[in-house]
């Protein structure tokens, strides 16, 4: 079945999600256990600029090429670059939340820091320009008909969804059921639609980003055309580039409630919270914050200095063992892009190990080719050639996105999750000046009260203080859960409205149900340090041990 949908791309197979990148050295980093898994099934990075916006789009799609196609809807005439997948993948990791929790110990403890697992007490402790308008007949309304990269594309006039249609039939774009139906709601006079599709002999691993310029008062996200080919709770996740901290213009805002964090696994249950908090916000619409701070996070993420050599060296090295291996020896990606490219020039050869996938075979080529003729990996080794794709893939993008990170001074990562009858409004961004910065990593503590030495560390009272205030009592240890059900506490703080200057309009507070049920900060204590939740804790335990 053909798919053709808009920001996301879905085939015939599973939604692809791009994997973070390895460097040069063919080192996979670990994982960072304080950061929750959270699979984006769109992401777009906005900029900015005299009326100008840049956007950087992810394609995510697995399937048959053939039956690849991109369908999106703007407001003028968009010019087209290539991007790179290093933007999100970079983009993602630096701005992740995180969420840390240290553990502190009162009392005599059977077990602490140089006894438990070897921690220590502030262990972070967790799982896991337009191109000129071609002729045509005038009732026609293609407006450009081009080709970048891996893509053939064109942009239409949106003025009549018939003749839209029927060009791209007659074009070999193919349009999928139920788009006759949402396409409606962006035909009007004086719009575009922009048509992708995959050149003939490209398959789905030549996919890469784009980067669309085009007029605009503001950005937009078409979500209602997405929802064609959406996901039930599919995440849409935003960057933003400005001189101010962005907000969903016409969406509303919301404060996740960190009570309802899972910090002992380091928030892994972080998705699963912000789809509670959508769903149960005014018209199910509602952006968080992930972050809003200096866009400096992102400094030489993707240019630094010396970063991917000399085209001119490059071209001049004496084989194809001695090119790929300059490549990842100068910090190119093990993106989809790079591989892609060597696979085309040099593909993995049949003495390599049965079964070794591109990503370690390539950055470790110089290895794997040892006391091996260079010649039984490609017999046709063209350096300009495959230099030249590299540096219009990687080099140029990497550059161009690295410059719109030094040119704003402020970053904002918005995230939010949607399903398809959900997907009723397309969300608009602004900036406001005026609010304050959120912060991407997030604290909390855990304090045991313990008793005698006898005790396990999960059987043993304890009393976690959230960053935002809340104190959540596990009057029978950790092992036991809390004295409240988590799942009964509003995922959300508040839910605000957020104007473009002046301060956030609260539509809910739900601080008076939270507070009901877990208890603030400043709740009475009865001793320094020992809130009186926990001392009832330690007086349940001795009650149960005398019985």
């Amino acid at each position: 079945m053909n798919r053709l949908t808009t920001w996301t791309l879905l085939g015939a197979g599973a939604l692809c999600l791009a994997a973070p990148a390895a460097e040069a050295c063919g080192c996979f980093a670990p994982p960072d256990p304080t950061v929750p898994v959270v699979q984006a099934g769109e992401r777009i990075l906005f900029s900015m600029k005299d009326g100008v916006v840049t956007a950087h789009v992810q394609i995510q799609y697995a399937g048959d090429a053939q039956d690849f196609g991109w369908l999106l809807p703007l407001p003028s005439v968009p010019t087209l670059q290539l991007g790179t997948d290093e933007v999100f993948t970079t983009l993602v990791n630096r701005t992740q939340p995180k969420y840390r929790l240290t553990r502190q110990f009162e009392g005599e403890c059977g077990f602490g820091p140089l006894r438990s697992f070897g921690l220590s007490e502030n262990t972070s402790v967790a799982s896991a320009g337009a191109p000129p308008a071609q002729d045509a007949d005038s009732s026609s309304p293609l407006v450009i008909q081009d080709s970048i990269g891996p893509y053939d594309y064109a942009v239409l006039k949106a003025d009549s969804k018939d003749e839209m249609f029927q060009w791209l039939t007659d074009n070999r774009y193919f349009i999928p059921v139920g788009t006759d139906q949402t396409v409606g709601n962006y035909i009007r006079p004086g719009a575009f639609f922009l048509a992708l599709k995959l050149k003939s002999g490209k398959s789905a691993g030549d996919l890469q980003p784009v980067v669309l310029q085009y007029p605009s008062q503001l950005p937009m996200i078409p979500i209602i055309l997405t929802s064609v080919a959406a996901q039930p709770n599919m995440g849409v996740q935003v960057w933003m580039l400005g001189t101010g901290r962005a907000i969903p213009r016409n969406f509303h805002h919301a404060v996740v409630n960190d009570a309802v964090i899972d910090w002992q696994t380091g928030g892994q249950n972080y998705n699963d919270v912000i789809i509670r908090a959508a769903k149960s916000a005014p018209e199910k619409h509602a952006f968080v914050t992930e972050y809003a701070g200096v866009s400096s996070v992102m400094a030489n993420a993707l240019d630094r200095p010396g970063r991917f050599g000399q085209k001119d060296v490059l071209v001049s090295q004496p084989d194809v063992v001695a090119f790929i291996d300059y490549l990842f020896r100068n910090g190119f990606p093990t993106s989809s892009q790079v591989l892609t490219i060597l696979g085309r020039y040099a593909p993995i050869p049949s003495w390599a190990p049965a079964g070794i996938s591109p990503q370690v075979f390539y950055p470790n080529i110089r290895s794997f080719a040892r006391n091996r003729d260079p010649s039984t990996l490609t017999n046709d080794y063209r350096p300009i050639e495959m230099a030249a794709d590299l540096w219009t893939a990687i080099v140029e993008p990497s550059k161009a996105a690295q410059q719109l990170f030094t040119e704003n001074p402020i970053l904002t990562r918005m995230y939010t999750t949607l399903s398809p009858e959900d997907m009723n409004k397309d969300p608009v961004f602004s900036f406001n000046p005026d609010l304050h910065m959120v912060p991407f990593e997030h604290s909390a503590t855990l304090t045991y009260f313990c008793s005698d030495q006898s005790t396990q560390q999960g059987d043993t009272p304890a009393v976690l203080r959230t960053e935002q205030g809340w104190v959540v009592s596990y009057p029978g240890g950790t092992n036991k859960g809390p004295s409240v059900t988590l799942d009964d506490l509003p995922a959300a703080v508040r839910y605000e409205v957020l104007p473009e200057e002046g301060v956030p309009d609260v539509t809910i507070d739900n601080k008076g149900t939270i507070h009901k049920l877990v208890g603030p900060a400043s709740a009475c204590a009865v001793a320094p340090g020992v809130p009186a939740v926990a001392l009832l804790a330690l007086a349940l335990v001795r009650r149960r041990r005398r019985g």
